[in-house]
């Protein structure tokens, strides 16, 4: 949400503040005492970024200390070899266990194993293109107008002026909420007369 802040009473203040991004996947692998397969491992996921999390803790099943490794096969032709993985984890690390690595991952299938000596845990992920949906929220700012005396008061009215745009699917509707107030489907720039403070959410 992004708010627009000024006053008629006191000297005039504006604020916007910034919108969220699209939050990136969190893909998670769980290791415990076994040597011949990870507890848990995802099996797909979808192109772009990604948060990889691998534990390998008492929490998820590791009673021994035996550590183990989340690593990405960058050698086999038959899988992608664009993401360069190789997390060590084990129960008594200085992270007890859990560690997290930023990855960009592309169409196709990834092989992933353990590669410490004797274990056998191996598996595959299949990351698909996506859905072609917009995640990327729209460019939205908001300018306040109108005469200011000499203390930078708006006064007798100030004028909110917001606008949107969105490269990707385009602008659906823009709603704003004056102090508070219930959203209303913004058409025209809102005009502000009563003497105070406000603030305009959009």
């Amino acid at each position: 949400m992004l708010i627009t802040a000024f006053s008629l009473a006191a000297p005039a203040a504006y604020a916007a503040l910034g919108r969220a991004e699209a939050t990136a996947q969190v893909l998670t692998w769980t290791a415990g005492d076994g040597y011949t397969g990870y507890v848990s491992a995802p099996t797909t996921a979808v192109a772009g970024p990604a948060t990889i999390v691998f534990e390998n803790s008492a929490a998820t099943g590791n009673t021994t200390g035996m550590p183990h490794t989340l690593t990405f096969d960058t050698s086999n032709p038959d899988y992608n070899t664009d993401v360069s993985l190789n997390i060590q984890a084990s129960p008594s690390d200085s992270s007890a266990g859990k560690h997290t690595a930023q990855v960009t991952l592309t169409p196709g299938v990834y092989r992933y194993y353990c590669a410490m000596p004797g274990h056998i845990m191996s598996g595959e992920l299949t990351v698909t293109a996506g859905s072609g949906q917009d995640t990327t929220a729209p460019d939205t700012s908001a300018s306040v107008s109108g005469t200011k005396d000499a203390s930078g008061d708006y006064v007798s009215s100030a004028t909110v002026t917001v606008s949107a745009s969105d490269a990707e699917s385009g602008v659906d509707k823009i709603e704003y909420s004056l102090d508070g107030g219930a959203y209303a489907a913004y058409s025209a720039p809102v005009q502000v007369s009563s003497v105070g403070e406000h603030a305009v959410a959009y």
